[in-house]
């Protein structure tokens, strides 16, 4: 990827930090998720 500019470095970064800090959002919760459902016991 090229930039022409430092304000279009600055922009590209901060949606992949958004993009990553979304990812990483989901993820902890889908492993939360995990965590607490894996101790089911049938009676």
């Amino acid at each position: 990827m090229e930039f022409y500019s430092l304000q279009e470095y600055y922009t590209f970064t901060k949606g992949v930090v958004y993009l990553l800090m979304g990812g990483i959002l989901v993820g902890a919760t889908l492993y939360w998720q995990f965590l607490l459902g894996g101790n089911k016991k049938d009676d």
